[in-house]
């Protein structure tokens, strides 16, 4: 210290630097895992409604059916 009285200077700033970028990358950890189980849930709740509609659009069809069957029985 007695060579370089102000060497405190660089240790400090890069004690700073080095917990700052620490820090980031943590959060960016967590930032992308929290990403990605937001994308699941999206596709999960995509699928569902694609399930949903197929059995609905299952549920028209058996509904044309009847209605063509009924139709042409009256003919």
């Amino acid at each position: 210290m007695e060579q370089y009285p102000l060497s405190w200077v660089f240790y400090i700033t890069f004690i700073f630097l080095t917990a700052f970028v620490f820090l980031n990358m943590m959060i960016g950890a967590i930032l992308e895992v929290m990403s990605e189980e937001q994308n699941a849930k999206q596709a999960q709740k995509a699928h569902d409604e694609r399930d949903e509609i197929a059995r609905q659009l299952q549920a028209v069809q058996v509904q044309l059916a009847e209605l063509t069957k009924q139709i042409s029985d009256k003919r």
